[in-house]
């Protein structure tokens, strides 16, 4: 018996110290009552935790998932990596005619520009060919995935939520606005560069203010149409115009329009224009490229902007880079090879070859805005761990946007005055329901930690009432605590 209890008490003080005092004492007064919350906070000087509670509890990581893309990217993709759009012409050049066709090849680029694609069709202005007299053919992967699995249906036609395609241009994104008119109906005003139809059956109702909205059952509703086609109904409170950001439903169909206008404008005629899924035959030349900013940048981008298309994009490239043969194994028989589940299966897979522990994660998307992916706040810890580490992925800590200094940080409340101003570097996490955040703080007591915060089933009116976020008033108080 003596013996028992002996090992007893040697266990029980073998056991690690999970919970700083001061920390601990602060959360049960400041967390909130309806939400659910998962906490990691690791102190990375003496390499322990001083607090953690439901580390091992799958919740929505909103778009701190976009930290495990970058560190996937950079394992697989390599720092030096970028896309790359081409132009090819297959045939000879007599008296201004190319007597054969002409190959653009779209890859996924998420940062290519309208200007940019017409300065890299212009190289057909630079070889002399005024008229083509086989088919622009504008090539693309095979058959891909455009909107991952739990995707929110009303998301769909805003901006934030476009379509991961090889054919991206302007970010897949129609800017436009809705403004009213004298007889109380509204106009549509876009620029006719986008080839995009939308129409509107909206009014604006001056006589309801804005913080009365919901109340009074007053917004607006977008359906979306084959073809690019849209159409705004309901109602806006007030009587100012809007800006809208509209997501292009079809990608390939708005780059065949793109590229007929461009052309049209450069003046060269064609005799037929082919969406395809073909190879570029080895007898084709390649008559001009475009490059896109490497990895780091982009993933600058992603980070501090939370560019999902960037982060989806990227999580494309992932899968084709990790499964380069995948077409030709039976054990992925049925699988997209460009989509969503071969390069999610990919990004856990890269992570556990890193020994991090992601095997019961549930991995949907690169950017977070899959409703279905499920991760853990310990999960999330571990990959900070790794990118404080490991040199490979050390370069991804100044791509975080640092609080009231860039990115998503920037101008949030609390987060962009002192104490907290320029002492965190985090990637945030938000969507209805959710705010999370994940990253590094520099505390006043000169040392420096690894927090992991999610925060799941935050309602919007209780969002609204609170004094101020969770997250702020946690890491107010990490930022005060004493040595």
């Amino acid at each position: 018996m003596y013996s028992l209890i002996c090992i007893l008490i040697i266990s029980l003080f073998s056991l690690p110290v999970w919970a700083n005092e001061d920390i601990a004492n602060a959360i049960q007064k400041i967390a909130p009552v309806q939400s659910q919350l998962a906490i990691n906070i690791w102190d990375i000087e003496s390499n322990r935790s001083i607090y953690s509670v439901n580390e091992h509890k799958l919740m929505q990581p909103a778009s701190i998932q976009k930290l495990l893309t970058a560190v996937a990217a950079t394992k697989q993709l390599g720092t030096d990596f970028y896309y790359e759009t081409q132009v090819y012409i297959d045939g000879d050049v007599a008296s201004q005619q190319l007597n054969g066709d002409v190959y653009i090849k779209f890859n996924g680029d998420p940062s290519l520009g309208r200007e940019q694609l017409k300065q890299l069709i212009s190289a057909l202005n630079a070889k002399g060919i005024q008229q083509i007299n086989g088919n622009v053919i504008l090539v693309s992967s095979s058959s891909e995935s455009l909107r991952a699995p739990g995707w929110v249906w009303v998301d769909l036609g805003i901006c934030y939520a476009a379509p991961v395609s090889d054919f991206i241009i302007d970010k897949n994104c129609v800017r436009a606005s809705l403004s009213p008119l004298a007889d109380n109906t509204t106009a549509i005003i876009i620029d006719t560069q986008y080839p995009v139809e939308i129409s509107t059956k909206a009014v604006f109702k001056p006589n309801i203010d804005v913080t009365q909205a919901k109340a009074h059952f007053c917004e607006l509703h977008m359906q979306r149409f084959d073809d690019n086609r849209y159409q705004i109904s309901g109602c806006y409170p007030g009587n100012q115009a809007i800006s809208l950001a509209v997501a292009v439903n079809d990608p390939s169909r708005y780059a065949k329009a793109v590229v007929k206008a461009i052309l049209d404008d450069i003046k060269v005629n064609y005799a037929n224009f082919i969406i395809s899924k073909q190879s570029i035959p080895p007898s084709a030349q390649l008559l001009a490229k475009h490059q896109s900013e490497k990895l780091p940048q982009l993933l600058k981008i992603m980070l501090e902007k939370s560019d999902n298309l960037i982060a989806d994009s990227l999580l494309k490239k992932i899968g084709q880079g990790f499964y380069p043969h995948a077409s030709n194994s039976d054990k992925l028989e049925g699988l997209d090879i460009h989509g969503f589940a071969m390069g999610a299966k990919a990004l856990q897979s890269i992570l556990i070859q890193l020994n991090l522990p992601f095997d019961d994660a549930n991995i949907v998307d690169g950017s977070g805005l899959s409703r279905y992916n499920l991760l853990t706040s310990g999960q999330m810890l571990s990959v900070l761990q790794l990118i404080d580490s490991d040199k490979r992925f050390q370069y991804l800590t100044a791509l975080l946007p640092v609080s009231g200094k860039s990115g998503t940080l920037k101008y949030q409340q609390y987060f962009n005055k002192p104490p907290l101003k320029a002492a965190i570097s985090a990637k945030t996490g938000t969507m209805l329901g959710v705010e999370n955040l994940a990253g590094f703080i520099e505390a006043k007591n000169g040392k420096r930690y690894a927090f992991v915060i999610i925060e799941n089933g935050l309602t919007p009116d209780a969002k609204q009432t609170r004094l101020a976020p969770f997250s702020a008033l946690l890491l107010q108080r990490l930022y005060d605590l004493q040595p």
